[in-house]
């Protein structure tokens, strides 16, 4: 595992603007039974790990001067107008550490999937998993096999196979992760008429029958005249 090389802040390293300036995240790494320390993270590096798609799931050691430390990502602190990032916190962790973690799920054979094949939809209702497990066996990521499914299948924790010593914090019940659906048929109807058009309706159909009668009275008129 790659080693990435800190900053302790105590160290006369300057504000928090002045840091970010120089492209360095201030942050703070904290632990049971630890004192919490300050560092700075180089902005460039950290985005990278941010990027990997298994962030908060992923233990980085970090060299605090000449000191190695585990650590899990936890927590990411933005500023409200620019979206920048300003802030993190790391949990400092041993290999015994029991951790919680949000994994994410993987689908497998979907392009071969029979229900998919059918014109069915992949819906997924959990795209993470919260977990809980040593720090030392966080797995990368969850993974189902869609090689047999069809639609109106649903995917539920229990066929998901887990490390051993890994156990989704939901333990009351077999979740569900993703259904397959059938696919999505749309139906033309027409707009409702609105009060508005009615009432237009309504006034015009008057109009017309005040026309009507007003050609019989005239007709009606001429025969008196004629006669």
């Amino acid at each position: 595992m790659e080693k990435y090389k800190v900053i302790e802040r105590s160290k006369n390293t300057g504000s928090t603007y002045s840091l970010l300036n120089k492209g360095m995240i201030p942050g703070i790494v904290y632990g049971k039974g630890t004192e919490p320390t300050k560092i700075a993270f180089d902005n460039k590096i950290l985005q990278k790990l941010m990027h990997t798609g298994a962030f908060y799931s992923t233990i980085i050691d970090i060299d605090i001067d000449g000191k190695t430390e585990k650590v899990l990502p936890k927590q990411l602190q933005y500023h409200p107008v620019s979206d920048k990032l300003i802030h993190f916190d790391f949990l400092r962790v041993q290999e015994d550490t029991k951790v919680t973690v949000e994994v994410r799920v993987e689908f497998l054979s979907q392009d071969v999937c029979p229900g998919l094949k059918k014109g069915g939809v992949l819906n997924l209702v959990r795209r993470e998993v919260e977990l809980s497990c040593n720090a030392n066996n966080i797995p990368d990521k969850l993974q189902f096999d869609l090689v047999n499914s069809e639609i109106g299948d649903s995917v539920k924790i229990s066929n998901i196979d887990l490390p051993e010593g890994v156990k989704p914090t939901i333990s009351d019940r077999d979740f569900v992760i993703a259904t397959l659906v059938p696919p999505t048929v749309e139906v033309e109807t027409k707009p409702a008429e609105t009060e508005e058009e009615s009432g237009e309706e309504a006034k015009e159909e008057k109009t017309e029958d005040k026309k009507e009668d007003k050609k019989e009275e005239n007709k009606e008129d001429s025969k008196e005249e004629s006669k």
